[in-house]
């Protein structure tokens, strides 16, 4: 089998293992609250704080990821700042070096 097929059979099955999922979900809860309108609702902030909870995780990490990578970036373009830098210099001394084995620059 193809890597293209099996990825969009793996895709369409986790599509549809959702929407059972949520059907399901929808039942049981229908169901509790017909049977229990209180306590059904009892869990519903603990739940919800954990919801956040990992919400906040996962914005963090992409903040650190993103600080990360621009700091490399930085770093990268200090690195090849020193590099041009370096080579102009050297590009000026082999000239002048030239000039004067050529004899066109008094060196006194």
């Amino acid at each position: 089998m193809s890597y293209e097929l099996s990825s969009v059979l793996f895709s369409a099955s986790l599509f549809l293992g959702t929407l059972l999922a949520l059907v399901i979900g929808r039942q049981v809860g229908v169901r509790r609250i017909r049977e229990d309108a209180e306590g059904a609702r009892a869990g519903v902030g603990t739940v919800e704080g954990a919801v956040f909870g990992l919400m906040g995780l996962l914005i963090a990490f992409t903040f650190w990821g993103a600080a990360a990578r621009f700091d490399a970036r930085r770093q990268l373009i200090v690195e090849e700042t020193n590099a041009i830098g370096t080579a102009g210099l050297r590009l000026d001394r082999l000239v002048s070096r030239w000039a004067v084995a050529r004899g066109r620059v008094d060196c006194t």
